[in-house]
């Protein structure tokens, strides 16, 4: 079994870092997009309760902003990615929320983005080390300790009592764990708005219904992994991964594999599908991974399931225990698709039925918009975007 999990960390490896590099300058990053396209830009560290550094970026007023500051707004981002995903293009939400006048901040959970970086990088030009941190976490420790950590760095720079919160996909999930298991933050909470909200998958379709099939298979092959994908220095895998999509001839596999993922095909340009290439997918714990996967299988939306010996020394009970979302009291909205083959509308029309407080639910069923239409879709800040400025601009509460 050993020299099996040896060999398949190896074929792994290859398989992600086969092909070569391309100019560092063109990768996708938050930093490099929010100041080549113009806007102000701050970087902060912070640390977790049990000692995760974690990074984040500031947009803290518009490119026309004349420096004025507005109310704060969290953006949590999704599974495999990292704060860029909120910063590909000038219609992407940080920038659209940034000329409305927000002073905007980017998480970046434990493990990922710019938090990665700080963790594993001892001096800039120093080889990365990814077991340099402790792998052992999921999304609930992103929510209760990461999310928390952030809100309450926020709220004491910016002086304000409450801020609001965006999260998409995993963002979500991140949020509705902080907030069930640390219910007194919803006090500080403005504003939840939850994009292809994820919490129970019972109905989740193609492509991930498809490891629902194999899971005993699954779980027992992420067992050999400390983080998936596995490779020793991401930051030059995303360099090799992009040269190679940059190949005409490899050009169409790259941008099937983003439709495969998405459910539908995505109308996106060739340079946003290079840019995806240069920061997707970011490591992600191989816990984290496992924890999704038991709400694939389960149909509910609960705590890691460690088995009875483990659960009853941790919850005091043999079966794991669901999240109590009748304590997500924050005023919620929730946009959803229609077309989201990863996040079922059975699932989200069940997410609704389960929060004590949504305000407002924007449905998606006109137009072919998909998982990924919410970050990358052409037409995503008209759909989606603006919508979001508006409701948090409305002063209705």
């Amino acid at each position: 079994m050993v020299n099996s999990e040896k060999c398949l960390r190896i074929v792994v490896s290859l398989a992600i870092t086969f092909c070569a590099t391309c100019d560092h300058a063109r990768c996708l990053e938050a930093m490099e997009q929010i100041k080549g396209l113009g806007y102000p830009l701050k970087t902060y560290q912070i640390w977790t309760v049990d000692k995760y550094r974690l990074g984040l970026e500031r947009i803290p007023y518009g490119k026309h902003g004349y420096g004025v500051i507005g109310a704060p707004v969290l953006l949590l981002h999704g599974l495999y990615l990292s704060s860029a995903i909120f910063a590909i293009n000038n219609s992407s939400l940080s920038f659209v929320l940034s000329d409305a006048g927000f002073d905007v901040w980017l998480f970046n959970a434990r493990g990922a983005g710019l938090s990665r970086k700080l963790s594993i990088y001892k001096t800039p030009r120093s080889r990365p080390k990814m077991n340099r941190i402790s792998w052992d976490f999921s999304f609930h420790e992103m929510g209760v300790y990461d999310m928390t950590a952030a809100v309450d760095f926020i709220l004491k720079t910016t002086g304000y009592s409450k801020l609001d919160v965006v999260g998409y996909s995993l963002g979500t999930t991140i949020a509705l764990a902080c907030l069930t298991d640390k219910p007194e933050y919803n006090s500080k909470i403005n504003k939840l708005v939850l994009m292809a909200p994820t919490s129970r998958l019972k109905s989740a379709g193609p492509p991930i219904n498809i490891f629902k099939q194999f899971s005993k298979i699954v779980t027992v092959l992420l067992g050999g992994f400390d983080f998936f994908p596995y490779t020793e220095d991401p930051d030059t895998t995303y360099r090799l991964i992009r040269r190679l999509c940059s190949n005409k001839s490899v050009f169409r596999y790259c941008k099937t594999f983003i439709d495969l993922a998405h459910g539908i095909d995505l109308p996106i340009t060739k340079d946003t599908v290079l840019e995806i290439a240069s920061e997707f997918p970011q490591p992600m714990s191989s816990k984290l991974l496992k924890h999704m996967l038991q709400l694939l299988t389960s149909g509910r939306f609960c705590h890691y399931d460690y088995g009875p010996s483990g659960n009853l020394k941790r919850y005091h009970t043999i079966t794991t225990p669901d999240y109590d979302l009748s304590k997500v009291t924050a005023p919620t909205y929730i946009v959803h698709s229609k077309n989201d083959t990863l996040v079922s509308p059975k699932d989200v029309k069940w997410l609704i039925t389960q929060l004590p407080n949504v305000k407002d639910v924007n449905y998606i069923d006109k137009i072919p918009f998909g998982h990924l239409s919410f970050s990358l879709g052409t037409n995503m800040k008209e759909v989606v975007n603006s919508y979001i400025a508006n409701k948090l601009l409305d002063n209705d509460l």
